[in-house]
């Protein structure tokens, strides 16, 4: 069936069908009072990083982590973003979040704390696995902040889409395919949110990028690329030697696991040569190509949520795909939340369009070809006439994205009818199309140039001025108490935990890789 009768499908439903699960993870680093990566353990009142369900840290101690419930309705996932930015800041004092995807000041790798999760084996573990990234990949890389997007369909919606596509069989099965063919589709079209999106066209020269990309001097303590969307998606980022040689194939969910497995299960030579242990503390949890499946850096990963223990490629080999968590999305520096509503109005129907448009499997060749549009985008995406492949043929950006745009209107033309504003996002985000002084990175470098070219000084206002706005609002007593009684109840969990623990951390690690 092609895109036309899926649209038609899409245009008979109800909205029982068509609501649609939202949830947000948003990373964020503390910063002093001069605008230097804050050396402070987490604050005791924001609870336990362990077990706290909505406040919890990254890769390294500064980078706080805030994490919504799930929500139908983009303004409540912004509305409870907004809650936990309120109670963060009633504790932090003289500290801020900083609001800019590359770090702030940082005089040296050291000055990251790696973050620390208590003494249980799972605590242990967390912080012995981040031990690992550091002497692979060093500590800048820990500092890094985004935003990921999870995702899902409606119950409601993978039934009747079930029988729109005639399939009688396992259900399950059938929900797992159709999410792997949207991961196709945003696959092949992820370069349009990196230039939409991206907000990370500079950063502070205190962040050693390597040689991976060449960057242009701005300012005295700025680098950058004057036509750059998103420096933290670019080589500059999560990327590295190891994992460029990994093809995880995202054509079906076996395959999908099975690759990832295979790296967690292979040595990888460079890695044989750091030692495991110093001293009892653990320098990475195993010399495989990845320690566990969360060090894969993929813009986009299919879901499941696992049981206490279980391990995630278990958990989604096991029971399939449950929702999908997309990965590129930058902190818009400009906005306090980092993301506002009318852009998850937006991811809704590109994650929509990708699911109901012709999604044929990615062939080595083009897997090359996303690759490197994804490159050309990060680096030099507000280029005038910059040019994309499509099975090795070039063709311009601003073509292909026309092309996408149009089947897009259709499909935000329909769910305007169960989502009011989704039109008007879509046609907000094709401006940016033709008018590149709309996007957030001209927009963020604009801001930069009004600070003396300081990505410094400019991220530094920003988060001042965030940290106004979130103070400034009123935040009610009974959801104080609320945020207050979970920090405290998750104190209480992590030390059931640490007293709960029968073996030592070596036999621990040692069952849990084996499993």
């Amino acid at each position: 069936m092609d895109f036309k009768s899926n649209l038609d499908w899409l245009n008979s439903q109800n909205g029982d069908v068509l609501s649609f699960n939202h949830g947000i993870e948003k990373e964020g680093l503390r910063t002093d009072s001069n605008g230097k990566i804050a050396d402070t353990p987490h604050p005791q009142a924001l609870g336990s990083t362990l077990t706290h369900p909505s406040i919890t840290t990254d890769y390294s101690e500064s980078l706080l982590e805030f994490i919504t419930p799930v929500y139908k309705k983009p303004k409540e996932v912004i509305d409870h973003l907004t809650s936990l930015h309120q109670f963060a800041y009633h504790h932090l004092e003289d500290e801020s979040i900083w609001p800019a995807s590359m770090p702030n000041f940082i005089p040296n790798e050291l000055a990251i704390n790696i973050a620390q999760y208590g003494s249980s084996n799972i605590g242990q573990l967390k912080t012995a696995y981040r031990h690992g990234l550091w002497h692979r990949y060093g500590r800048m890389m820990q500092t890094i902040a985004g935003l990921h997007f999870n995702f899902s369909f409606s119950d409601e919606f993978w039934q009747a889409f079930s029988e729109h596509k005639g399939y009688t069989d396992d259900l399950q099965t059938f929900i797992s395919k159709q999410y792997f063919h949207l991961i196709r589709g945003f696959r092949r079209h992820s370069w349009l949110l990196l230039y939409l999106f991206g907000a990370s066209p500079a950063m502070d020269k205190s962040f050693k990028a390597g040689e991976q990309v060449k960057l242009e001097t701005l300012s005295e303590d700025t680098d950058f690329l004057p036509m750059a969307t998103s420096l933290r998606m670019s080589d500059i980022g999560y990327t590295n030697n190891a994992q460029s040689s990994l093809h995880i194939c995202y054509n079906n969910l076996e395959r999908y696991t099975d690759t990832l497995n295979k790296a967690i299960q292979t040595i990888y030579p460079a890695y044989s040569k750091i030692t495991l242990k110093n001293d009892g503390q653990y320098n990475q949890l195993n010399n495989n190509i990845l320690q566990i499946e969360n060090e894969y850096y993929s813009d986009i990963r299919p879901k499941r949520v696992a049981n206490s223990g279980e391990k995630p490629i278990h958990a989604l080999k096991e029971r399939g795909v449950q929702y999908i968590e997309v990965r590129c999305l930058d902190l818009n520096p400009l906005l306090p939340c980092g993301i506002d509503e009318q852009q998850i109005k937006f991811l809704d129907v590109f994650l929509t369009y990708c699911l109901l448009s012709e999604q044929d499997k990615i062939d080595d060749i083009e897997c090359e070809d996303v690759t490197e549009n994804n490159k050309r985008v990060t680096q030099h995406g507000r280029e005038e006439n910059l040019m994309l492949l499509c099975e090795k043929k070039e063709i311009p950006l601003t073509k292909k994205a026309d092309i996408i745009f149009k089947q897009m209107s259709e499909v935000a033309f329909i769910l305007e009818n169960f989502e009011t504003g989704t039109v008007d996002a879509v046609k907000e985000q094709y401006r940016k199309v033709h008018d590149k002084k709309y996007t957030p990175s001209y927009l963020f470098l604009r801001e930069i140039g009004a600070h003396q070219g300081s990505f410094l000084k400019a991220s530094h206002s920003l988060a001042k001025s965030h940290k106004d706005y979130f103070k400034s609002l009123d935040i009610s007593k009974e959801v104080l108490a609320q945020y207050t009684d979970l920090a405290k109840q998750s104190v209480k969990d992590q030390q059931q935990i640490e007293q709960s623990d029968t073996i030592d951390f070596d036999s621990f690690l040692n069952e849990y890789l084996a499993n």
